[in-house]
């Protein structure tokens, strides 16, 4: 089992800071977390569950009509199957829900995807 919780101002909630400032250089507040459960099973096959959400608040007063990333959560669940000590196959089925909003009173628009993953990891 695994789990942290995050909560900070200017961090933004995407790759690298993406919307963590106002176009003025206000901070907006963020916060998220991540949970993961794995478990090996008895032919050393491990399965395991995860969870994560990132959030972004606009600033104190903020009304722009910029397009805001508001939440992203995800869950993903996954079979890990070594071949070798240094080989081991993957799969993994991951759905992502996005919500954006654009101005402050404005409805959230929201994008979905699942993704399905198939292929190996090589540790050296």
């Amino acid at each position: 089992l695994t789990g942290y919780y995050y909560g900070g101002e200017g961090m933004g909630a995407t790759f690298f800071g993406t919307d963590g400032l106002t176009a003025t250089g206000q901070k907006r507040d963020s916060n998220g977390g991540y949970m993961q459960a794995t478990y090996v099973l008895p032919v050393k096959t491990k399965i395991g569950v995860a969870y994560g959400i990132s959030s972004i608040d606009r600033a104190a007063g903020e009304t722009a009509a910029n397009t805001l990333v508001k939440d992203q959560e995800r869950y993903t669940v996954g079979a890990y199957h070594p071949l070798t000590k240094h080989l081991n196959l993957v799969a993994e089925y991951t759905s992502q829900e996005i919500k954006n909003k654009v101005a402050a009173g404005t409805a959230v628009s929201k994008t979905e995807r699942d993704t399905i993953s198939i292929g190996a990891i090589l540790f050296f």
